[in-house]
């Protein structure tokens, strides 16, 4: 929070896109940075709450982008990775249910980065994606950024602890959410092999 508190707005906004990189400072962090700031009165809340936004949103435009530069080609690198039959999976999930895993995604940490970057590799058109993205980081947004401003100055006692508990417990069901899926896909392929 101290380094938020001496560069101000435009370093919580620069985390923010980081996050996209693997900067190791949550999003959640960044925007409760920029409640803080506004508490404080170094900026008025609507340009808080429009960085904050554009902050996250950013970082997964970036992840789209990726993911449509590097695309899902039969001989390109991610399918040669994961593998053929993995890839027209995603596809598949994509088509059917896109829309669910972005604005899902949007609310775990951890999940984020793989569902936007499968979304532009998959072809999800991007207006589809930032109208679904957007949406869904009103719910982060609102949350964070009027989490650090009611809460000011005792941000660091009572709501980071809080976060660090529901960051716990949600990567704990994206992982087992995950397993399940790697369950699924093997016992696919299994039928798929002894048939």
């Amino acid at each position: 929070m101290d380094l938020f508190l001496k560069y101000g707005i435009v370093a919580c906004f620069v985390s923010l896109v980081m996050t996209a990189f693997g900067w190791p400072v949550p999003e959640e962090i960044s925007l409760l940075g920029i409640g803080v700031l506004v508490h404080k009165g170094t900026q008025p809340w609507y340009v808080g709450w429009i960085v904050g936004f554009l902050g996250v949103t950013a970082g997964d435009v970036i992840a789209w982008f990726m993911g449509k530069r590097v695309g899902l080609e039969p001989k390109g690198f991610v399918s040669k990775l994961i593998g053929k039959e993995q890839i027209q999976e995603i596809e598949q999930f994509y088509r059917k249910r896109g829309d669910w895993a972005i604005a899902i995604a949007r609310q775990f940490p951890g999940m984020r980065f793989p569902t936007f970057f499968f979304s532009g590799a998959s072809a999800v058109p991007f207006g589809r994606f930032y109208l679904i993205d957007g949406a869904a980081a009103l719910v982060t947004v609102n949350i964070y950024f009027w989490l650090g401003y009611c809460f000011g100055d005792s941000v660091e006692e009572k709501v980071i602890p809080w976060i660090k508990e529901f960051k716990f417990y949600a990567s704990s069901i994206a992982m087992l959410l995950i397993s399940l899926l790697v369950i699924r896909i093997i016992r696919k392929r299994l039928r798929r092999s002894n048939s």
